[in-house]
């Protein structure tokens, strides 16, 4: 099934442009049907560029784990300055940002762009195009919006279907169930799994957001009330998720929240949000369907819960997901990468928090740390928690500039990110003391006590602040 999924939707995605060309009488030399997933979103920015006579195709797109936005275009360079093309860069960033949809009219043509969760996509057009042109090009933009999106999911579907039945991750039984229940339901779907009281997305469908995939939900949000068994279904009219994508905008319609559960005596194991913009709830055989998919995929992820977690017990902090202390310390001894930076954090003040909120409090700032955390490193890199409130971040062959500023980044972003509990807000910070080799010192075993060190003056030197280590040393 997983073959077929996977390819059908490659299908979609790489075969349209071509099919957009045949249908435009347009000069293609589509390869044939063995169009792999490295293909997309190119040769089909090419095609899209000569089926619709533009000047440029633009993808621009946040891809979790990378230190900045991943941008792809195909430019007509001999009609279109560096300044130009540079022009759409920015507005293409604006539309990604603030997540667009529009035409605008530019000194070199007319701009078409479109954008959601995380990626936006461009085509710009001559001035003189006629008005169905424009709503041919406006279909293929969809299109190729559809297929950007989709491209990290169906790498991952494809990646899971090499492993046997009995070998499932619980991120591989997320992902096909949000794609199954997306086709049936013509729905966006987000899938949550409960674990030791942690609700964390372990599947997204195509049209969902890719940026909450992995993130770790409030624990009052309605999702995790559903997923950890304190509400039934529900019907929700805001936001689900409880913001856990600070600047993800708000979603028309309504959302069915329903438990996946499990057992003879079932209990919920974790809970799906559909989203309907139409508001109206599945009905008649999508109905049958929803609970028929839940009830398979409740014992898959029960299994693969047990998998991964004997995989992960000895290596992983069970409240925030990130490494422990253990873990932390095999990835800091491979011998394959001998340079790179370290970073220490602190929260401040988690005890005052505790004897102010109580520990349950304490507890959903520090998944709420951990996950700031997660979004602004790389891919690649490696956070744990080694402590109640200390956290140790890797960067392999990262200088010691880049390491200051990424622990400046997280720094902010917690400082900058309103955090409440049951209603009341709570200021977030933290301190940072950064490491790194060859600049601070010659080897990596010296680089835990040295930031250590920087974090000591950090937390000394008035707290809510990012301090180097000293520079040299054997």
């Amino acid at each position: 099934m997983i073959e077929l999924a996977a390819g059908a939707a490659l299908g979609a995605a790489a075969g349209w442009a071509a099919a957009e060309l045949r249908a435009r009488g347009r000069a293609a030399r589509a390869q044939g049907s063995d169009l792999g997933i490295h293909l997309l979103p190119d040769p089909a920015l090419g095609w899209l560029l000569r089926a619709n006579g533009a000047l440029g195709v633009w993808v621009s797109e946040l891809v979790p784990g990378d230190e900045g936005p991943r941008n792809e275009r195909v430019v007509d360079a001999e009609r279109l300055s560096v300044a130009q093309i540079a022009a759409v860069d920015r507005r293409l960033e604006q539309a990604r940002d603030q997540e667009q949809d529009g035409a605008e009219r530019l000194e070199q043509g007319t701009l078409l762009f479109r954008a959601g969760g995380g990626v936006a996509v461009g085509l710009l057009l001559p001035g003189d195009r006629a008005p169905d042109g424009l709503a041919d090009a406006e279909r293929d933009l969809a299109r190729l919006l559809d297929a950007v999106r989709r491209r990290p999911q169906i790498v991952a579907l494809a990646q899971a279907q090499t492993q046997e039945a009995s070998l499932e991750s619980v991120g591989s039984v997320g992902l096909r169930l949000a794609y199954q229940l997306e086709r049936s339901l013509n729905g966006e779907i987000v899938v949550a799994v409960a674990e030791e009281r942690v609700v964390r997305v372990v599947g997204v469908s195509g049209r969902a957001d890719r940026r909450l995939l992995d993130a770790v939900l409030p624990p009052q949000s309605e999702l995790a009330r559903v997923a950890l068994g304190r509400a039934g279904r529900t019907l929700s009219a805001g936001d689900p998720l409880g913001g856990v994508i600070p600047d993800r905008r708000q979603r028309q319609g309504a959302a069915l929240l329903v438990p996946i559960l499990v057992g003879s005596d079932p209990e919920p194991i974790g809970a799906v949000a559909v989203h309907f913009p139409s508001g109206e709830e599945p009905a008649g055989p999508a109905l049958a369907e929803l609970a028929e998919a839940l009830a398979n995929a409740g014992p898959r992820l029960a299994k693969a819960l047990v998998g991964d977690r004997a995989k992960r017990q000895a290596k992983s902090d069970p409240l925030t997901g990130l490494a422990n202390r253990r873990g932390f310390d095999e990835v800091m001894r491979q011998i394959a990468v001998r340079e790179g930076a370290l970073i220490y954090a602190d929260y401040d003040g988690l005890k005052q928090l505790n004897d102010t909120l109580g520990h349950d409090a304490g507890d959903a700032a520090l998944i709420h740390f951990g996950r700031v955390i997660r979004e602004q490193i790389r891919a690649g890199d490696t956070a744990a928690r080694i402590g109640g409130e200390e956290f140790a971040i890797w960067l392999p062959r990262a200088p010691l500039d880049l390491g200051m500023r990424i622990a400046e980044r997280i720094r902010i972003k917690l400082g900058t990110t309103p955090w409440d509990w049951n209603g009341r807000h709570w200021p977030l910070s933290a301190s940072f003391g950064v490491a790194a080799c060859p600049e601070t010192n010659r080897s990596i075993e010296n680089l835990p006590a040295q930031a250590d060190a920087a974090l000591y003056v950090a937390k000394n030197s008035g707290r809510n602040r990012v301090e180097g280590a000293g520079r040299g040393g054997a």
